[in-house]
């Protein structure tokens, strides 16, 4: 009886150390999944919208080949250079892209949402503040410069944190240092990474775009190191 109680702690702590293991190797290969992104997407009630069944380890670009795919596996050109949102729709930018509004707020002309002007008004916070402040914003915030506070009569509730997608409409690959296309009209944009509103919950972590670069990665939800750009409907 005493060989067998012994033996059975060993097993249950060798038990727990594999799963740890398992757990941080399944974690390293999340962080090394930086990337440049691509997905098709469709638009639904005026929203760019996402499937919900991404596997955590799907990649735009595989690290060991010079085979590039978007996260749903498709082959995509791994040397495109350009606005990512035509490669994304299979049609042509306007011209205009964007348009400033004059009242806190850019329209873009191409997908038809509404952006907050002002890229930098809640600096930094972790996921579940990025979404608060997106849902709270409303007229009269992000001042006191009077060409960047909200003066577009939208409400708390009228805006919400963009999807992952949507904030990759916005990525100009032929660009740097912000990678977005030439005319965006954003103000103040910053070179850390902002949040996107689709997560992996199991792993508490969210998607993340670097504006800076174009490039994407995943974060966890609770480092309070993402920057905030508001997204809402054309309203009609």
């Amino acid at each position: 009886m005493e060989v067998l109680s012994s033996r059975s702690p060993k097993k249950k702590n060798k038990s727990i150390r594999t799963k740890k293991i398992r757990l941080s190797l399944i974690l390293i290969l999340v962080v090394f999944q930086c990337f440049y992104i691509s997905s098709p997407f469709a638009n639904e009630n005026n929203q760019l919208s996402e499937s919900s069944h991404d596997a955590v380890l799907d990649s735009i670009l595989n690290p060991f080949q010079s085979t590039c795919y978007d996260w749903r596996g498709k082959i995509i050109p791994c040397d495109f250079k350009g606005p990512y949102a035509e490669l994304l729709l299979g049609k042509s930018i306007p011209n205009p892209r964007f348009t400033d509004n004059k009242d806190g707020t850019v329209i873009d002309n191409l997908t038809k949402l509404v952006w907050l002007k002002n890229a930098n008004c809640f600096g930094m916070q972790d996921w579940q503040g990025a979404v608060l402040a997106a849902k709270n914003l409303k007229e009269g915030d992000c001042g006191p410069n009077l060409d960047l506070v909200l003066s577009d009569g939208s409400s708390a509730g009228d805006w919400r944190l963009p999807t992952m997608i949507e904030l990759c409409t916005l990525i100009d690959f032929s660009e740097r240092d912000p990678a977005l296309p030439n005319g965006h009209r954003f103000s103040d944009v910053q070179s850390g990474y902002y949040w996107s509103a689709t997560t992996i919950n199991y792993f508490e972590m969210a998607r993340i775009v670097y504006i800076k670069s174009g490039s994407t990665c995943y974060e966890n939800v609770k480092n309070r190191a993402g920057y905030i750009l508001p997204v809402r409907s054309l309203k009609e």
